[in-house]
């Protein structure tokens, strides 16, 4: 028996020796390998700016009482493989500057405590990446400014200003320097670029980046033929081929009588690409049977003298207007169109619903006023009723005095596709009449409509306009008007009721009325206004020629 309680009690010593040895293991294993580790910082963070960065860290845990002193690197890579810039802190952070780092470049920055008298220096703590935004003094890009070859920047005025550097995709950059004259201006032009190119515009004052902005030139165009003031641009229509472009050099031409463009797409586009120096005197623009279609390009197009009752008519053929005819796309860029009584494009000729098609009609950076009888007009300003089409594009123009609605296509039918009607950046004054819908009659057809980023002001022009600025009844429908500002749109002249939008999603849209009559002509933002914020991406709202 004694024996047996011998060898019990010895295993049960022998067990708790190998315990002791185990723990005695275990807490040496916990002991850091490195005493440095115990004064590393820990949880770096980073608060960044346009101009400068402030970066904290927490103070090691064994550093109570030390003064310790932090070397803090800058790399543009998380392993540190080459270090852009490096500084020290005998505090728990640091502030950098654009005189330090680069802005608009990805940075990591890490941080150890240094070495004291009998402590070695701790281990590195990374930060997460970060970068300075930089200043943005360029101005957004106008498309009128973007040539082939050349470009004109516009910028805040600044003392300062020294150097404009455009680096194509592929090539070489171009260094730009800025007089003294061109920084207090605030433009500069820019020439010998490359036709068809993306660039990007970098402002500098010295070494410091003030804003960079990105655009691409025009690609080259090559004229089937130039005309010069007094020669028979009628002719030159007539007898162009499918695909032909007609180049008109500065100056005035007449279309006396309607011209017919006739089963052929051709373009006709200014040399200068300004409309404020090539001129075309219309009675009508008739689009006429399959395969017409047309994109006319840096001119102003102007009705009056030629009594015109509309700038862009559709026709089956001369013989029978209805006849059927599946359309080319109708672009219309850069242009200033004015002075026709009816309607700027009428495309409700077609016998039957379907009987004409098209897929494309454009409107990018134009200004279209004086249509449809200050309002009183029996057409809409894009009247395709009947009319079987894909989209319908308002993008960066203004609108004023110009039908007594905006778009109709109320002849019910069922169309091979949903057709979509988008309106961005653009402006409207003055419009609506007649008893019209003053946006939309979609009436029980399918449609997608999208209002984002303009502005919407004063109706009626003249009568009344229905209560209801847009009626689309079918299921399923998209109408949407977003980011957008409206006022002054009301039913009557007097006496009328606000207007409303009818089943469409309203979002983060505003009313200030910015004082304009039915009669303005002049929409350009207040300095300071909230709408020059109000867009998608935080920039202005309503056409963007009214912002500079």
């Amino acid at each position: 028996m004694k024996r047996i309680i011998y060898q019990i009690s010895s295993k049960l010593a022998m067990l708790a020796l190998i315990a002791m040895v185990i723990t005695a293991c275990k807490k040496s294993e916990d002991l850091p390998e490195e005493p440095a580790r115990i004064f590393k910082p820990s949880d770096v963070k980073i608060s960044a700016g346009e101009t400068k960065a402030k970066l904290t860290w927490g103070v090691p845990l064994m550093a109570a009482s030390r003064a310790l002193k932090y070397s803090i690197d800058f790399s543009t890579d998380s392993l540190f493989s080459t270090i852009k810039y490096t500084t020290t802190s005998d505090t728990a952070g640091v502030t950098v500057t654009e005189d330090n780092l680069a802005v608009r470049t990805k940075y990591y920055a890490r941080v150890k405590a240094n070495a004291t008298a009998d402590q070695p220096e701790s281990k590195y703590v990374r930060s997460s990446v970060f970068q300075l935004t930089g200043i943005q003094l360029f101005l957004a890009v106008r498309d009128n400014d973007i040539k082939e070859t050349s470009i004109s920047l516009r910028y805040t005025p600044t003392v300062g200003s020294s150097s404009i550097v455009l680096t194509p995709a592929a090539g070489t950059a171009i260094t730009t320097s800025l007089s003294a004259a061109d920084a207090t201006l605030g433009l500069k032009a820019i020439t010998g670029l490359t036709a068809g190119t993306l660039y990007t515009a970098e402002l500098f004052e010295g070494t410091k980046s003030k804003g960079i902005v990105t655009f691409t030139t025009l690609s080259l165009t090559t004229f089937t033929v130039k005309l010069n003031p007094g020669d028979d641009l009628a002719t030159a229509i007539t007898g162009a081929a499918n695909g032909a472009i007609i180049g008109l050099n500065p100056g005035t031409y007449t279309l006396a009588a309607t011209s017919f463009i006739t089963q052929k797409t051709i373009t006709i586009k200014s040399t200068s690409g300004n409309p404020s120096d090539t001129k075309v005197n219309y009675k009508e623009i008739d689009l006429e049977g399959t395969g017409a279609g047309v994109t006319l390009s840096g001119i102003e197009f102007d009705g009056t003298a030629g009594a015109s009752l509309y700038f862009l008519n559709f026709i089956g053929s001369q013989a029978a207007n209805g006849s059927a005819a599946t359309f080319t796309n109708i672009v219309v860029d850069n242009c200033i169109v004015h002075g026709s009584t009816t309607a700027f494009l009428r495309g409700d000729r077609g016998a039957a619903a379907r009987d004409f098609k098209i897929t494309n009609i454009t409107v990018n950076n134009s200004v279209v006023y004086d249509m449809g009888l200050n309002g009183s007009s029996a057409y809409y300003t894009f009247h395709v009723n009947k009319m079987q089409f894909n989209t319908i594009t308002v993008s960066k123009s203004t609108f004023y005095n110009a039908g007594p609605g905006l778009v109709t296509a109320s002849t019910t039918y069922a169309g091979d596709v949903v057709p979509s009607v988008s309106v961005t950046n653009s402006t409207f004054n003055g419009f609506g009449g007649n008893a019209k819908y003053a946006l939309l009659d979609a009436n029980a057809n399918p449609i997608k409509f999208v209002i984002q980023n303009s502005i919407l002001a004063n109706t009626p022009k003249s009568g009344t306009v229905n209560a209801a600025a847009i009626r689309a009844t079918a299921a399923g429908n998209t109408l949407t008007i977003s980011n957008s500002n409206y006022f002054n749109l009301s039913s009557a002249l007097s006496a009328g009721t606000a207007l409303t939008f009818g089943t469409a999603a309203l979002t983060s849209n505003q009313t200030i009325n910015l004082g304009w009559t039915a009669t303005e002509t002049n929409f350009t933002l207040p300095v300071g206004s909230p709408l020059r914020t109000a867009g998608t991406t935080g920039g202005p709202i309503g056409d963007p020629r009214w912002t500079y």
